[in-house]
């Protein structure tokens, strides 16, 4: 398997970035980007897309010819069902040394390489956490492509987070391990906080005793070099209170529950591709 990762650097060349779509996700890849590039918005609804624009100084263009055709990288984030619609107007806009991302969930690269056959074409799936320049965004390695468009697009999507770079069989194991997994993650926080108010804690202290937790947990992991596994049973004493915990825990099936769900995102994932 071909892995390679890179974090987005802070210097570059600012560029024209057109993004379609001013939802959660393009919305907050916007307002990053609207820091280091010259961004043009376009979304089906004004109302999304004027105000937006006021907020980070961008331009809104109504129409996908002339936004496509003034931007060196156009991103699509909009809904997969959209596609076939937004690609029309776009694509024969587009000239050869124009670049285009997209982040539609379980849409192919060979999909999207025949909607837009005249560009250099980009599958990237990101997270939530982008939202605060935290995001995890995979993207798929085409050996077709050369470097040099490979770090115009790192260029475009800086400040966002990490980016990956992947065989395309691996992307929607990455979906459901990064994209879909933040909301694993907040729901078994809200879990420890509600924990917490049943045993006496206010709500809001619970919260920061549990994301303080979590974040020392995460660096010791991070800078331990030891693994998940024996960084539990460094906590568990025999007939303690932690092994009567995570015994409840395996009783109620809550790992079989989270490999189950993550595997529900992947297959939903691989039959988003596949429609």
């Amino acid at each position: 398997m071909k892995y390679r990762e890179s974090v987005v650097s802070k210097q570059g060349h600012s560029m024209h970035i057109g993004i379609i779509g001013c939802g959660v996700m393009g919305g907050a890849i916007a307002r990053i980007a609207s820091h280091h590039h010259n961004v043009i918005l376009h979304d089906h609804k004004q109302t999304n897309a004027t105000p937006l624009a006021k907020e980070i100084g961008a331009k809104v263009e109504l129409d996908l010819g002339k936004l496509s055709e003034g931007s060196d990288v156009v991103i699509l984030a909009v809904k997969p069902k959209d596609l076939k619609v937004i690609s029309e107007p776009i694509s024969s806009h587009l000239s050869k040394g124009q670049l285009v991302v997209s982040i539609l969930a379980g849409v192919t690269l060979e999909t999207l390489q025949m909607y837009f056959p005249h560009s250099t074409v980009f599958r990237v799936m990101p997270n939530l956490p982008l939202v605060c320049g935290h995001g995890m965004l995979g993207i798929v390695d085409d050996p077709e492509v050369k470097n040099e468009e490979k770090h115009r697009v790192e260029e475009a999507l800086k400040g966002l987070g990490t980016i990956s770079w992947m065989n395309e069989e691996l992307m929607n194991a990455f979906t459901a391990l990064t994209s879909s997994n933040p909301a694993f993650i907040y729901l078994m926080i809200e879990a420890m906080v509600e924990a917490g108010v049943s045993m006496g804690f206010k709500a809001d202290m619970a919260l920061e005793y549990v994301l303080k937790t979590l974040e020392g947990s995460v660096v010791l992991l991070k800078t331990s070099g030891v693994s998940p596994t024996e960084l539990k049973m460094r906590i568990t004493s025999p007939g303690g209170a932690t092994i009567a915990g995570l015994n409840e825990l395996e009783s109620q099936g809550v790992r079989a529950g989270i490999i189950a769900g993550l595997k529900a995102c992947y297959r939903r994932a691989e039959e988003m591709g596949g429609s």
